[in-house]
């Protein structure tokens, strides 16, 4: 007798509607980072055996499937390594579900968990100079509701260190629900406190308001491009009263990895940087502790040292024949 099989439908909607959103209860970011994955993967399958998407079956995930998939977005789609590595997360997890519900579909599973993550050269930590962070918090006319709000944007990103959604989906308590669902409540130096709550009693709003902190003209939630489209306008203003930026475009981000650096070189504990920044491992802080060690280098490079070499003693070549000998 057949063994009755779990068709490729059945098991991408009960990966979605089950696993992940019920049993995983995933935020709806990582959902719709899925969601995208398989967009993209199932769209490529068809084409690549010239049949319709309703007619993919599992076995189709082959390895050789996957990867000539991986290598379509780098090229045709000129994703990076992260991002390609994020889709393969994503298959990976698909996977695993299917080894669970169909054993059938084992086999060519664990051949697909088994592709390894492409590695990604070491990114280059983007972080703000004292003086460039300065000069973009000087940048908004504070006289105006709207630069009042842009300030506060700023200040939020670069004191609590939290991701552009982080941010947008801030409430009035600073407590930052982070990736994966994970709560911290980040505290605020006196001055930013005073500015979220000058902030609230303007546009005439409670410290238990529900509604995200941060809304645009209309009163409606920011999104992310319209915290970009600040940042942009911004930095293109302060750009012209710093003598030699070091950069040409920042993004919310360099706020993040501009606080994680500021908290380094202060000696705080990277134990204390991780909560703050809400990572999940230390091995994350790699970065920016690489980062302070190139300052440091370079700090020292720069000013002139008082030690000379001096004259190199003479070196006399050994007998080779008699270090042989002596073998």
């Amino acid at each position: 007798m057949t063994e009755s099989r779990i068709s490729l439908a059945e098991l991408l909607t009960s990966f979605f509607t089950r696993h992940l959103a019920a049993e995983l209860n995933a935020s709806p970011h990582t959902i719709v980072s899925y969601r995208d994955t398989f967009r993209f993967l199932l769209r490529h399958l068809a084409e690549s055996s010239h049949r319709q998407v309703s007619q993919l079956v599992y076995e189709d995930f082959t390895p050789d499937a996957i990867l000539s998939f991986l290598e379509n977005l780098e090229r045709q789609r000129h994703n990076s390594t992260a991002t390609r590595n994020a889709r393969l997360a994503a298959i990976r997890s698909f996977s695993s579900y299917v080894m669970n519900r169909d054993p059938a579909a084992a086999a060519p599973a664990q051949k697909v968990i088994s592709i390894p993550f492409k590695k990604a050269p070491r990114r280059v930590v983007g972080h703000l100079s004292e003086q460039e962070l300065r000069t973009i918090l000087g940048v908004p006319d504070r006289s105006t509701p709207s630069g009042r709000r842009g300030y506060l944007l700023l200040a939020l990103l670069y004191d609590s260190g939290a991701r552009v959604q982080e941010l947008i989906n801030l409430r009035p308590l600073v407590r930052i629900m982070g990736k994966g669902r994970k709560e911290r409540i980040v505290p605020l130096v006196p001055a930013t406190a005073n500015l979220v709550r000058n902030y609230l009693d303007e546009t005439k709003r409670l410290p238990t308001d529900t509604m995200p902190l941060l809304l645009n003209y209309r009163r409606e939630k920011m999104n992310r491009s319209g915290v970009r489209f600040l940042i942009d306008k911004y930095w293109k203003l302060a750009k012209d009263l710093i003598p030699k930026p070091q950069r040409r475009s920042i993004s919310p981000h360099t706020f993040r990895h501009t606080k994680a650096m500021h908290l380094l070189v202060a000696g705080i504990s990277p134990v204390t940087i991780k909560d703050i920044l809400g990572h999940a491992h230390l091995k994350t802080l790699e970065i920016y502790v690489q980062a302070d060690l190139e300052m440091k280098r370079n700090a020292l490079k720069s000013v002139k040292s008082p030690i000379d070499v001096g004259v190199p003693p003479h070196r006399t070549e050994p007998d080779l024949l008699y270090w042989l000998e002596q073998l």
